[in-house]
């Protein structure tokens, strides 16, 4: 019997519909907020400082609560949490509908909204990747790592948008009250969900103590941390400031209409989305930390295109081959994640690849600002995508590293038959000699 693909097989299984389903809906919901704020801020503004400390505001309690959101999801329930975290934005939300309704709303209120709901963020990001392992059997991990960012780059990055530009020229009210009820229609999913179990734990143990037994599993686990740090770096130095400093070279270097930076972006998430059509389907390779940081490496280099570009079409190329690499390495990672972490650290262990994750990337973002007006865009890319080639050359060619993997490669040795044989371990000669 032919066997069905990795996202049919997936589907059949009620629990992870369920999410993936209310997921989506949000991440619609997510992508319409993200262009109604932007609006709504520069409307009560007009100052963009304002719009980047209403970033900030969202960015830095985020960044902070991290820790302490991934110790809550290793205290209780990661489906309760996550309604908890989609209730609480939801209700957040229809405030801030309210007072745009009322005409009082002030800046203090949206910098607020962005505080609160960048604290809830905190506790929903940490949640959603330890529930995974808890509702998808293991073999089906990648494909449910791969059906969320798909999601997220056609409703959040293309589809969202795009109703949300719409929208909020009529009523930027209207747009951010469609995000709220696609947080309802979620939390409605997860109503309908099983329940899941409290994570095991040792009683008595304060929440500081826990905060630190998860930063030490991933501190002393030689293959998170060596690959998290290098994805840090990375993220900070390349992959956080293209999204900055590559509308800026798209409209000051080569000169292209606003209209050529947005069709840019949307090529960006179409390759996305294509590519995690094609990790939902992919087993989980045997050296699993070598693929990855391949994935990454090859992306990293690919930016040294933008050293060497002339016109709008180099750029698309880099946004085509960059887009469905990273997405690639994530899968993996995030699927080698909820295997090799223990159940009980998981929440804790995502919380600190987040933390790292983006804790660098505000830096990097100043700091390569400050070198590309020094250097030029071009000079920054060309530097920038080589340094960011030699993590992945060390986590590559490191023996130590990528010890996770030995038993995955000689379990793999062992099971297949020697060359020259067939599945039940016979030579072809001994079957045509008929013995």
């Amino acid at each position: 019997m032919k066997k069905k693909i990795a996202l049919v097989q997936l589907w059949q299984h009620r629990e992870p519909r369920l999410l993936v389903t209310g997921q989506t809906v949000s991440q619609f919901g997510d992508g319409v907020a993200l262009v109604a704020l932007t609006l709504l801020v520069l409307d009560t503004t007009g100052s963009a400082s304002k719009l980047a400390w209403f970033v900030a505001a969202r960015t830095t309690p985020l960044v902070i609560f991290l820790l302490v959101g991934g110790a809550i999801v290793d205290r209780f329930s990661r489906r309760a949490l996550l309604l908890v975290s989609d209730c609480v934005r939801a209700v957040l939300t229809g405030l801030l509908v309210l007072l745009i309704a009322s005409g009082h709303l002030r800046f203090v209120d949206l910098l607020i909204f962005a505080v609160l709901f960048g604290t809830f963020d905190a506790l929903f990001m940490p949640a959603i990747t330890a529930i995974t392992p808890e509702i998808v059997p293991e073999e089906l991990l990648p494909a449910m790592n791969a059906v969320r960012p798909l999601s997220n780059n056609l409703m959040g990055g293309m589809i969202g948008p795009a109703v949300g530009g719409a929208i909020a020229a009529a009523s930027t009210a209207w747009a951010i009250g469609v995000d709220g009820v696609t947080f309802l229609i979620s939390a409605g999913a997860l109503v309908l969900m099983k329940p899941t179990p409290k994570p095991p734990r040792t009683p008595g143990t304060s929440m500081l103590t826990e905060i630190k037994e998860g930063v030490r599993y991933v501190r002393t686990t030689r293959w998170m941390r060596s690959n998290l740090l290098a994805a840090g770096v990375i993220n900070a130095i390349l992959f956080s400031p293209m999204f900055v400093l590559l509308p800026f070279f798209l409209r000051h270097t080569l000169h292209d209409s606003k209209l050529m930076v947005g069709y840019a972006f949307a090529v960006s998430g179409l390759s996305g989305a294509i590519g995690a059509l094609i990790a939902a389907n992919l087993k989980t390779p045997r050296r699993r930390v070598r693929v990855m940081i391949t994935y990454w490496t090859v992306a990293s280099l690919a930016l040294v295109i933008i050293g060497f570009s002339t016109n709008y079409w180099e750029i698309l190329i880099v946004v085509v081959v960059v887009s469905p690499l990273l997405l690639l390495g994530n899968v993996i990672w995030e699927s080698m994640m909820q295997t090799e972490v223990p159940r009980e650290l998981l929440g804790r262990a995502s919380s600190v690849d987040w933390f790292v994750s983006l804790g660098l990337a505000p830096m990097g973002i100043v700091l390569a600002g400050y070198l590309a007006t020094a250097w030029g865009v071009r000079t920054y890319f060309l530097v920038m995508s080589l340094i960011g080639s030699v993590p992945g050359v060390w986590i590559f060619l490191s023996r130590k590293i990528n010890e996770v993997d030995q038993e995955r490669v000689r379990g793999s040795a062992v099971a297949e038959p020697p060359p020259g044989t067939d599945p039940r371990g016979e030579s072809p000669s001994s079957q045509n000699l008929g013995i």
